[in-house]
């Protein structure tokens, strides 16, 4: 149960009764509009999410790749690991980028898209500067 109460009016004899719900009664006295159960188109969400700064997860990714880079750059492997994780890195901060940017076109929460932004363009150019630094 939804914690919906179903009120059943009986017309006439000849009328089977009419369901009316509740909470759409009371939303209509207080002039809220009613929540469907569902959404309106299926297979989209009723509001678009909006940038959090959880949306900056490819820091993660590129964190690794610039501590290899910075601490063990000189060595082949680490150059190459390095390079490895970071060009994956940098694949996902351009999908987290290009969803800031539309989010930023949208204005929907500007200022956390903008940081977004600025983490993930930061973190892939330092990234792309130290790879070129020990080509």
């Amino acid at each position: 149960m939804s914690g919906r109460t179903l009120i059943v009016h009986m017309g006439d004899m000849g009328d089977m009764g009419d369901a009316v719900d509740a909470s759409a009664e009371q939303s209509q006295r207080t002039g809220e509009q009613e929540r469907p159960d569902r959404p309106q188109e299926p297979g989209r969400p009723e509001k678009p999410n909006g940038p959090s700064s959880a949306d900056t997860w490819p820091a993660v990714v590129l964190l690794p790749a610039l501590l290899l880079l910075r601490f063990f750059g000189e060595q082949g492997w680490a150059y190459w690991t390095g390079a490895v994780i970071g060009v994956l890195g940098t694949a996902c901060a351009a999908v987290e980028c290009t969803a800031a940017v539309r989010h930023l076109l949208h204005r929907r929460r500007p200022w956390v898209a903008a940081w977004v932004l600025l983490v993930l363009v930061s973190a892939s150019l330092v990234l792309a500067l130290r790879l070129a630094e020990h080509w």
